[in-house]
């Protein structure tokens, strides 16, 4: 999951981005989450760990609005929505990467993480190939 804000800002923040308080998913009879609390803020970049089983998709689901909680919110703070949609979730900028190991076997390392960064803005084939300097900016954050 990642989550980015729209502008950067200038000022040090600690509001969130993106909070779960107190959420619980309920699939039948089965509990997928109980309680579950987290806080995204501006820069950071947020991971679970777990064992097979112990909610982490369900987790991410909720935190994108695929999957809506039994109990407890999902809060956009700067949005000032609670429970938001997916649409809304991605209209803040909260997006998901799926897990999926696609390498070329005979790129770099920086070769294949520059692959990927292509979705960014700012980059693109014939941004790249044209040497524009938004090419050249977004090929240097990466």
């Amino acid at each position: 999951m990642l989550v980015t804000s729209g502008a950067p800002s200038t000022a040090p923040s600690t509001a969130p981005l993106l909070a779960l308080e107190g959420v619980s998913v309920r699939f039948g009879g089965l509990q997928a989450l109980r309680d579950v609390s987290f806080a995204v803020s501006p820069g950071e970049i947020v991971g679970l760990i777990g064992p097979n089983g112990a909610g982490k998709t369900t987790a991410f689901n909720v935190a994108c609005g695929f999957v809506r909680p039994t109990s407890g919110r999902v809060i956009l703070p700067a949005a000032g929505v609670t429970n938001p949609r997916a649409t809304q979730l991605a209209r803040a900028g909260v997006a998901r990467t799926l897990q999926g190991v696609g390498l070329f076997p005979h790129a770099t390392v920086l070769e294949n993480v520059m692959a990927g960064g292509q979705i960014r803005p700012g980059g693109g084939f014939v941004a790249g190939f044209l040497g524009l300097p938004r090419a050249i900016r977004a090929e240097r954050q990466l």
